[in-house]
């Protein structure tokens, strides 16, 4: 269990590291459209959408990680022992 832990934990780390690297790659290139535009309306606003879609990129994958970290410390390591969980029953006096 601890290989393929370990081998899905760095499979999602090299993901990771290439879609933040095309994600920083896709944003200097809208911002590149953007300060080339030289007032023209129409790339400007390319190179805003470039941006904002590069952004919204690198934080959906973020978001990924995150949910694949959560769900494997789940699955590897509950934490919590049912039977340590629920209090021991109290009898009820009659009085």
């Amino acid at each position: 269990m601890e290989d393929l832990t370990q081998t899905i934990s760095n499979l999602v780390g090299i993901l990771l590291g290439l879609v933040g690297a095309i994600g920083v790659g896709f944003f200097i290139y809208g911002a590149y459209l953007y300060l080339t535009a030289s007032g023209a309306p129409h790339q400007m606003e390319r190179g805003k959408s470039a941006m904002m879609t590069a952004l919204a990129g690198i934080v959906l994958a973020l978001v990924a990680y995150g949910v694949v970290e959560l769900v494997m410390n789940a699955v590897v390591d509950p934490g919590i022992d049912i039977d340590d969980a629920l209090p021991e029953p109290t009898p009820v006096s009659d009085s």
